[in-house]
């Protein structure tokens, strides 16, 4: 080969480089995993279905859901959280996820440093749901618990979840004492309200509707300042006599800290897009999801601000660690 061949020879080689190095390396190139740390079938699982799937079709690999409840939503957490940073292994996430450190000792993973944001699906309201026997409007329902301090008692989807401490931030407001009752997850929490073996329960709106529809139990009212877009028939917990009681639950996308950028970026992208189509912003609807998007640093900046509301809901609560 003569000099000026071979120069020519190593130039390609060299420009070829970078292009084959992007082509093994260019993510993602393996599915995705997905962890809902709640079991199937609640709104949690739902939101991430539909999200993940739109998700696919940006990314061009499956995101596959995988369901790893317990412990108010810690064990898939935690799983996330101690995964490799590499992309392939996220969380949908909510308050919960950051707040427990404040309101349990020895939490497996540190949330302020062991999770990278990607991005927001939305926020939503939960709904204040009562057994059937009880009274029916909320100021009549707030009257009969105070009538019976320490007698009732109220559901959650796990101890620390979103929806204990929006029933303590209610108790708290409406000057009532009953007890907790955690359960694994919303579906064995609903199936012991709608049997009456517990009283009063919050749950992601979209939930708790068809028991309510066919009468099985009674809805006082949902937690946000306005109505949900859904079912308008139905009034806020302000309206039906609880001022000032707002409480707008979140769903999220996080994965472990030091993600390589170009997969947040890659992530972050296919979400965006994803929340654009009008098709999955209707299905998050109708699970009670009011969809919005913000880029990575801004959401960690809505999530650290929503973690110090419910720091104050927890204190006021008298539930934290100290």
């Amino acid at each position: 080969m003569t000099p000026r061949r071979a120069l020519i020879a190593a130039t390609a080689l060299t420009l070829a480089a970078p292009a084959a190095l992007h082509a093994q390396t260019a993510y993602p190139t393996r599915p995705i995993r997905f962890v809902v740390p709640w079991p199937p079938g609640g709104a949690t699982s739902n939101i991430a279905r539909i999200v993940g799937d739109a998700m696919s079709a940006q990314l061009g690999q499956p995101v596959v859901l995988d369901h790893r409840p317990g412990a108010g939503g810690a064990i898939g957490s935690e799983n996330v959280a101690k995964s490799p940073a590499d992309g392939y292994s996220i969380l949908i996430a909510g308050a919960g996820t950051f707040f427990r450190p404040v309101i349990e000792r020895d939490v497996p993973f540190d949330p302020s440093k062991d999770f990278g944001f990607v991005g927001p699906i939305g926020d939503g309201p939960f709904a204040l749901v009562v057994r059937n026997g009880v009274p029916g409007t909320l100021p009549e329902f707030i009257a009969f618990a105070k009538a019976r301090a320490g007698q009732l008692n109220f559901a959650s989807s796990g101890q620390g979840a979103t929806s204990h401490l929006t029933a303590e931030a209610f108790n708290v407001a409406a000057g009532i004492q009953a007890t907790h009752v955690p359960y694994r997850g919303s579906a064995p929490a609903m199936t012991d309200l709608v049997a009456g073996r517990v009283d009063y329960y919050f749950d992601a709106f979209s939930t708790v509707l068809e028991n309510v529809r066919a009468g099985r139990i009674q809805i006082m009212g949902v937690t946000t300042p306005v109505r949900a877009a859904q079912a308008p028939d139905i009034p806020t917990l302000i309206e039906a006599g609880l001022p000032g009681f707002s409480i707008a639950p979140w769903w999220g996308i996080v994965g472990p800290a030091g993600m390589p950028e170009a997969a947040v970026a890659r992530l972050s992208a296919a979400l965006e897009r994803a929340l654009a189509q009008p098709a999955v912003v209707e299905a998050l609807s109708q699970q009670g999801c009011r969809a919005f998007f913000l880029p990575p640093a801004a959401f960690g900046d809505y999530v650290r601000a929503e973690d110090a509301k419910w720091t104050r809901v927890i204190e006021a609560a008298g539930l934290r660690v100290r």
